[in-house]
């Protein structure tokens, strides 16, 4: 009886350990998804609503609905698979403590009316930004243009 007790009671403590790694795994997955849910998810839900709205637009309605069913079921799909699959890598990357850190800062306030002004296409940051990716795209075309054997010495173009 005693032997039973001592196994049970070595059972026991050497599983608590385990538990609480167990639920402490559970707690960063549940973390990182409330993460990838305020950032990634969010983001590209904004800019794939404007980008779906752009593109049914010239379409007749019961087109334009069609494909924005079609296309919504299989963003939801994927939506799935990327919470999933990033709230297991930052889970694996991340402590607990690190996981809720970085919540509290995407929680904050003024941080989010940065991150507003930052996605809003309308806003003047949006538009410099812009400008100047622009600028440098053309650049590196003109670049490739003549290291393809395109003409020489072309001026760069003036935004």
């Amino acid at each position: 009886m005693t032997r039973l007790l001592a196994t049970l009671c070595l059972t026991t403590a050497l599983a608590l350990p385990l538990a609480a790694r167990a639920d402490e795994a559970a707690d960063k997955l549940a973390e990182a998804k409330t993460l990838v849910q305020k950032t990634v998810i969010k983001n590209l839900e904004n800019g794939f609503t404007v980008a779906l709205e752009k593109t049914v637009a010239p379409m007749k309605d019961e087109k334009a609905d069609a494909v924005r069913k079609e296309v919504r079921a299989e963003f939801e799909n994927q939506r799935g698979i990327m919470v999933e699959g990033l709230a297991k890598e930052y889970a694996d990357k991340f402590s607990l403590a690190e996981l809720k850190h970085i919540n509290e800062i995407y929680d904050d306030k003024t941080y989010q009316k940065f991150q507003t002004m930052n996605a809003d296409p309308s806003s003047t940051v949006t538009t410099i930004s812009q400008n100047a990716v622009t600028k440098l795209i053309n650049m590196l075309t003109i670049a490739a243009a003549g290291e393809n054997g395109g003409p020489a010495g072309m001026p760069m173009p003036a935004k």
